[in-house]
Parts: structure tokens; C-alpha cells; sequence
């Protein structure tokens, strides 16, 4: 049975517990809101939207209804909806106009009375100004926005063709969830992608890994409001939501990053780099011609997840077998977990990974009660669950 119309598919739980209110606001950027509205829904918030006179030039009620699946405030009303009475009002697009409204103190409208009982009740008010740069450029408009930077959080706009544009909506949507969720945040390493080992200048042997799985993990964590910070070997996918990001080619590049990051301290570190464990002992000048014979010879490289020295109340790995039974797995889970010091390792068959499944046992601590995961949304959410259990218990 196909799926009631306004039902968006849920990616993530990080913006279940919050309810936003979203003001559109007089700007073409305004033909963004839809997009922005459904990927607010699909981490699980709930969104309740405002349009502003000048927002109705560029969308309509009909469509804000629809991507809400609720009714949109326009007008003043009786039960006095203009109180704020959610989590946060996200104003997006923010035209110059509401945003002089809003620096003046201005209550004459429904969004600006909204935003200033958001700002008389101390809750969190996000702004996305949209505008030509000429417009963000002016004295008065840029007087307006360094005065309301002292109260709201101002998000820069995609800078394109002299314009200050929507953000991509789903980067928007991560990055509203990671600031309503920041007070929770702790420091991860995530390792993603893989390594090559250069044969020549030319060709490179590697393992392959399409980055799909460190990109959900790592946005997963972002949205939850952890800072995350990511060493990205080569790969097909990268994330879009993340706080910093090192991108590495080689296994002692990312060894080097990956204790560079440790350095600055950890929470925790998660593992899901798919690691070069040999590589050619040197590289060659030039390129071998294909009429030449070709010899290399391997060295084991450094184990990555051995690079962190501290203990990390938080440290997943991960490891791939092929046709391993049940007692081969047991024996293998328990010598990462005891050699590598993790409170986590996440084990795979490789029959079970494929472009669009992700089969996959989880095991904590100990290779008792392993939880068995399909998808990596299933694994990046079992992993940000049980980093907030586990500080939680130290918390307490």
C-alpha cells in the first residue's frame, strides 16, 4: 500500500523531541522552504510554519501546508499563536526587511511578534539571511545583522553569483539539529573511507570502501550535536554535516591525522576506515611501462585504531570477515575488543555488504548479546544511542 502523501521517511530520531517553529519570510530563497520543511521532518522534528506577507510572493499556504502536514499561521489569531510556546523559531529565508523588523524590536506582524516572545523567553532563535549582496552590503542592513547576532544565531547563506542563496535544505536541516542539540555534544573521531599504497606515479593498489557508511555515522553524530571531527581517506561519498574535516590519501597520512586529532583530546573514536594492511614496500619513479616486468614487494603498514592511546570510554572498530562460523566470529570479536582496548566493534560478512545492504552484528564489550543491525542508518543510530548511554551513565 503506497504511503499517505504528506508521510516523510525518517532518517533520523535526532530532532524528535523538538518542535520548531519556521518563519518564511519575503525572499526567493523562500522557494527553498518545502525542501527545508520535509528535511526537518525526516530527523524527526516537528514543524510548524509561519509565512510573512512578502513570503507569500514566492510560495503559498497550499505548499508550507503540504511539506508540514499542518496548518500555516498567517494572521494574528485569538488563541494568541504568536506566544511562543516550541523549542526554537527558525527563520528561513531571513529578507533585509524582517531582519530590520526584528533589530528594531517591531511587533506589528505575526512572524515578529513569534521571534520577539522566542527572544523575551530566552529560546533559541536561528536566522538565514537571503539577499542580493548588495542589500547584505548595505551600512544599514549590515548594522541591522550585527545587532541581532548579539541575540540570534546568524547561519551564513550559499554565497553564489553575487547572491547570499538558501543552504542546501538537508545541510540546513543538520545543522538547526546540531545547534539545538550542541549542549549535549562531546569531541568524536571518525576515520572513514580507505587508503592506497602508490606504486608508481601513476598506479596504486587499494581496499575499496564507498564512504557510505562513515557518511551516515558521521552525520548521524553532527545532528545529535557532537563535534565531529572526520579523517576522510579516498572515496565515492563524503558527508555534507560535519565539524572539521581532514582529507588524507595514504595510510601514514591518516595515521598522522588521526594522532593529530587525538591530541586536541577525545570523547571518543570510531574506527570505520577500511585500512590498507599492506603496502608496496616503495613507490617507483615515473610509470612502469606495460612491456616491463613488475615486481613489488608489501610491508604491513600501522594499525590505525592502535594510534589512540588514551582510554576512550567511547571507541568502536569495525571488522569484515568472509564465511567465518560462529566460533571463528566469537574468537575474533574478543581479541579486537581485548588488543585495541574498544568498547564497541561492529563485524560484518562480506556476502552481507553489498551497494545497497548493510547486514551487521554490533557488539558491546563483550561477544555476549550481540545486536543484530541491517543498514547502515541502523548502524550509525545504534552507534550515537549508545555514545549518549554510556556518557550518560559516566555523567551519573
Amino acid at each position: 500500500m503506497a504511503s499517505h502523501d504528506l508521510h516523510v521517511s525518517q532518517i533520523s530520531a535526532a530532532l524528535r523531541a523538538h518542535s520548531v517553529d519556521l518563519v518564511v519570510s519575503g525572499s526567493i530563497g523562500a522557494v527553498e522552504s518545502v525542501r527545508f520543511i520535509r528535511a526537518l521532518r525526516r530527523i524527526g522534528a516537528e514543524v510548524h510554519p509561519w509565512l510573512t506577507q512578502g513570503g507569500s510572493l514566492f510560495t503559498t499556504e497550499t505548499a508550507l501546508s503540504w511539506a508540514a502536514a499542518r496548518q500555516v499561521r498567517t494572521r494574528f489569531e485569538g488563541e494568541a499563536s504568536h506566544i511562543a510556546q516550541n523549542d526554537a523559531c527558525v527563520v528561513a529565508p531571513a529578507s533585509a526587511s524582517l531582519i530590520g523588523k526584528i533589530a528594531h524590536g517591531l511587533t506589528h506582524t505575526p512572524a515578529t511578534a513569534l521571534i520577539a516572545s522566542y527572544l523575551g523567553q530566552g529560546k533559541p532563535v536561528i536566522l538565514v539571511p537571503n539577499m542580493h549582496d548588495s542589500l547584505l552590503h548595505s551600512p544599514m542592513v549590515a548594522e541591522n545583522l550585527q545587532k541581532i547576532s548579539s541575540f540570534c544565531t546568524v547561519l551564513a547563506a550559499r554565497e553564489e553569483e553575487g547572491k547570499q542563496k538558501f543552504p542546501d535544505p538537508k545541510q540546513l536541516a543538520d545543522r538547526v539539529a546540531h545547534l539545538l542539540n550542541q549542549k549535549h555534544g562531546r569531541r568524536f573521531l571518525i576515520t572513514m573511507g580507505t587508503t592506497r599504497g602508490p606504486i608508481d606515479d601513476v598506479r596504486y593498489i587499494s581496499n575499496y570502501s564507498s564512504g557510505a557508511l562513515g557518511t551516515h555515522i558521521t552525520e548521524e553524530f553532527y545532528r545529535y550535536g557532537h563535534r565531529v571531527h572526520v579523517v576522510a581517506g579516498p572515496c565515492l561519498v563524503r558527508p555534507q554535516s560535519y565539524s572539521t574535516l581532514t582529507s588524507v590519501t595514504t595510510t601514514d597520512e591518516m595515521l598522522k591525522a588521526v594522532q593529530d586529532s587525538a591530541a586536541g583530546g577525545l570523547d571518543g573514536a570510531i574506527f570505520a576506515a577500511s585500512v590498507l594492511d599492506f603496502v608496496p614496500a616503495e613507490k617507483l619513479s615515473g610509470k612502469v611501462r606495460s612491456k616491463d616486468e613488475l615486481k613489488v614487494d608489501f610491508v604491513r603498514t600501522p594499525k590505525i585504531i592502535a594510534a589512540v592511546q588514551q582510554d576512550l570510554r567511547f571507541k568502536v572498530g569495525f571488522k569484515l570477515e568472509v564465511a567465518a562460523d560462529a566460533h571463528e566470529r566469537d574468537a575474533i570479536v574478543t581479541d579486537y575488543l581485548k588488543k585495541y582496548r574498544l568498547s564497541h566493534l561492529v563485524y560484518n560478512q562480506l556476502q552481507d555488504v553489498n551497494q545497497t545492504e548493510h547486514a551487521a552484528q554490533a557488539f558491546a564489550g563483550t561477544v555476549s548479546h550481540p545486536q543484530s543491525l541491517s543498514g547502515k542508518d541502523a548502524i550509525a543510530e545504534y552507534l550515537v544511542q549508545e555514545a549518549g548511554r554510556m556518557f550518560h551513565e559516566q555523567h551519573n
